[in-house]
């Protein structure tokens, strides 16, 4: 197994970090409400996506970090607005302001995870 540089630690975390960002919003959001778990369901549901987005693509052809990318953009900020509407949102552009951030937290960490892979020589 090869071991990562010092960027590429840097890196993989980097890539732990904006994964976890919709998650610490919607733990912010729940306690300062005192009730509110949508953020974190939608954190969630955008999770989801952007791992069905990264399986399916697994099962095919080499893509680049940048066309995977730009479908777990897509595929996670769709889960994660209906997963808004399904908790009751009401406003579109709020939930789909809120789905988009949190599907591109989810493709930037992925892109980041890809580029913090050890490179075989």
């Amino acid at each position: 197994m090869m071991k990562r540089s010092p960027r590429e630690l840097l890196i993989f975390f980097l890539s732990i970090l904006f994964a976890a960002i919709p998650f610490a919003f919607g733990l912010i959001r729940a306690v300062s409400t005192g009730y509110d778990g949508r953020y974190l369901w939608m954190a969630l549901a955008s999770l989801l996506g952007a791992v069905i987005a990264v399986r399916m693509a697994r099962s095919r052809k080499p893509t680049g970090v940048l066309a995977l990318s730009a479908s777990v953009l897509i595929i996670a900020t769709l889960l994660a607005g209906i997963a808004a509407f399904l908790l009751g949102a009401k406003s579109v552009a709020a939930a789909g302001i809120v789905a988009f951030a949190f599907g591109f937290c989810c493709a930037a960490s992925y892109a980041l995870y890809a580029l913090s892979r050890p490179r075989i020589i």
